[in-house]
């Protein structure tokens, strides 16, 4: 009996590890000071370190940084969470050039920092308050893998309509 002990450990060891697993950026541990985005003011600017993350909206590079606009979604594990209901947009500033390449509309981000302000801007015609924070810490999420096309012959029994 005692030498199913350790295979069974060492099979459930990788599983304790990956449920015990952070995110990728070193992050404020406690997260009760983590403030959504649509909740930051010019007046109430979380005094602390904030962890945001969600969908590229847009990239403007200006000549002190790169202001990446995103459109925040709730994160489990830093990992941005799309389909819940956004938390808000805010603009994450980023020293030196980010590739529109890179970063480009409809990419997941996620980024640790300091609210530093708010700036006014427009989404759409809409007059929208943005608040800014200043990553030390930038994530980029991979993309998911394209759809496979079989592209080959399949087989079946039954009715079949393709469009």
């Amino acid at each position: 009996m005692s030498r199913f002990r350790f295979p069974l450990a060492a099979l459930l060891l990788p599983l304790f590890l990956i449920a015990c697993a952070s995110g990728p950026l070193e992050a404020p541990d406690d997260p009760s000071v983590q403030v959504e985005p649509r909740a930051v003011t010019a007046d109430s600017l979380p005094a602390d370190e904030q962890v945001w993350g969600g969908v590229i909206a847009r990239v403007d590079n200006r000549a002190e940084a790169t202001f990446v606009e995103v459109v925040g979604y709730p994160l489990t594990r830093q990992e941005p969470q799309t389909r819940q209901s956004t938390t808000g947009r805010f603009r994450l500033r980023v020293d030196g050039f980010a590739d529109p390449v890179d970063y480009r509309a409809g990419r997941r981000i996620t980024g640790v920092g300091t609210v530093t302000g708010v700036e006014e801007g427009w989404i759409g015609e809409l007059d929208y308050v943005f608040p800014v924070l200043d990553a030390h810490s930038v994530h980029l999420w991979p993309e998911p893998d394209p759809p496979r096309s079989s592209g080959g012959v399949r087989f079946g029994i039954g009715i079949g309509i393709g469009l």
